[in-house]
């Protein structure tokens, strides 16, 4: 028994546990430094469309203020467990960049159902103390601790802990798992070429290292994998991306499953040292106690926003989604909870 605590204790040592609480000042001005430069970067990025009229860009804030006062009905019940699992792109060793991948994960114990909930990097919501902004930039403002608070705000949804992840640990994740098969199209190819050349520059690699020749059915390791998730211009854009995401975490799901110890000891080795989290180290470690009964539950994806309940504008040479926060509390109430119960 002894051993095995010790065992537990040097994997859960591995874990960056954050403090839930704020962020410190410096690294406040740090954060909002880097966040305006890949504001600026990503602004230059898009394409140049005229930006939407005063009137639509006052009706959205207008919108936006009314739907983001009071918290009183914030959605909770005491069987759901929501843990914000955040994908980030850091290039650099102490930086954060913005969050492009935010799916909130719920466990559902009553109804033994784990719903992951894409939520889009373009919403427009209102960030705490920082005003109006893609969704997005919120990590890049504060870290997880921001962003959690942004999805609380906009959404009255509780969020109870996140769990952060580089884009680059998550390569070495799938490829510890022996890859993941997916049907992908000629179209989705063409554009993953482009980012795995771009990673294998950022890696010192040839160009050419795991570029794929043609769509199929294909079994991909990590670098294709991370290609695959950040195709955007292909098929519905953005809405399309978050299905990719889910489809791959589904697929990485239904893989430990079949684990062997081995597997697993290196799954932890690798990924737990590239986690960074708000929970504590009791918490985590009944997660890992209960996972085994959680990789039993049924799986349903859900995507904020839905169809309908947004609209697309252009604000400050940024693309964004005007969402009817309301509509889509509805839906997570009766996707997440069911019960509809607060």
């Amino acid at each position: 028994l002894l051993i095995a605590l010790n065992l537990i204790h040097y994997y859960l040592g591995k874990i960056d546990y954050q403090q839930s609480a704020a962020v410190t000042e410096g690294k406040i001005e740090d954060m909002t430094q880097q966040a305006s430069v890949l504001d600026e970067n990503q602004k230059a990025s898009e394409n140049d469309q005229p930006e939407s009229s005063k009137k639509e860009i006052a009706a959205l804030e207008q919108r936006l203020m009314e739907q983001t006062s009071g918290m009183e009905d914030i959605l909770f019940d005491k069987n759901v467990f929501n843990i914000l699992l955040i994908g980030y792109d850091s290039r650099d060793a102490d930086g954060k960049g913005r969050s492009d991948t935010n799916i909130l994960v719920s466990i559902n114990r009553k109804t033994k159902r784990i719903t992951m909930t894409s939520i889009m990097r373009d919403s427009y919501v209102e960030i705490p103390g920082y005003g109006n902004n893609r969704i997005n930039a919120a990590y890049a403002f504060g870290g997880g601790s921001l962003l959690v608070e942004t999805i609380e705000k906009n959404f009255q949804i509780s969020v109870n802990n996140y769990v952060a992840v580089d884009f680059f640990a998550f390569m070495d994740i799938i490829n510890i798992v022996g890859g993941v098969e997916i049907e992908v199209s000629d179209a989705e190819v063409k554009v993953m070429n482009r980012y795995i050349r771009q990673l294998n520059r950022l890696e010192g690699y040839n160009e050419d290292t795991d570029i794929l020749s043609e769509g199929g059915t294909l079994l991909l390791n990590g670098k294709q994998t991370l290609a695959y998730t950040r195709v955007r211009y292909v098929g519905n854009a953005d809405f399309e991306r978050t299905e990719r995401q889910r489809t791959v975490l589904e697929k990485v799901f239904e893989k430990t499953k079949s684990l062997n110890l081995l597997e697993l000891n290196d799954l932890m080795n690798r990924l737990l040292p590239e986690i960074s989290t708000d929970m504590d180290e009791k918490e985590v470690l009944f997660f890992l106690l209960r996972g085994p009964l959680f990789l039993q539950y049924d799986l349903q994806s859900l995507r904020i926003p839905a169809d309908g309940t947004y609209e697309a504008l252009r604000i400050d040479g940024m693309e964004v989604l005007g969402v009817d926060l309301e509509e889509n509390r509805k839906l997570l109430e009766e996707m997440v909870y069911e019960s509809g119960q607060k």
